[in-house]
């Protein structure tokens, strides 16, 4: 099977076990297009955007350092392009304490810049 970001209204209940796992506690957003990463029928990554901000994303903590991430940003760059944005910003503040760091360091070496307090990437470099 392959690896498949859908763009998403709403989470499919058959994805709602392995999406906790990946939220760690965390509400779904009431508003923002919702991203769902799998791969082989299992939610691996969860990601949501509002306008040019992206509030949340995480790669379920077995399935890291396999391209999920980029793939899932890679959609999240191309869809916000799509939409006339010039840009996309990520505060690494919104993932658990123990994961800001490396969430900024993947962030990064995706081409983020910082921008006053969030990380910011130009879609048309």
């Amino acid at each position: 099977m392959r690896l498949t970001v859908h763009c998403l209204s709403r989470l499919p209940e058959q994805h709602r076990h392995h999406a906790e796992l990946i939220l760690q506690g965390r509400s779904l957003p009431t508003q923002g297009k919702l991203y769902l990463t799998t791969f082989n029928d299992r939610a691996v990554a969860l990601a949501w955007r509002r306008d040019e901000n992206i509030d949340f994303i995480a790669v379920r903590d077995i399935t890291r350092r396999r391209g999920i991430g980029r793939e899932l940003l890679h959609q999240l760059k191309l869809e916000a392009k799509a939409a006339g944005l010039a840009r996309l910003d990520c505060d690494p503040a919104q993932a658990p304490e123990g994961e800001r760091e490396s969430l900024a360091a993947f962030l990064h070496s995706q081409g983020f810049r910082p921008r006053e307090a969030v990380l910011s990437c130009c879609l048309y470099e």
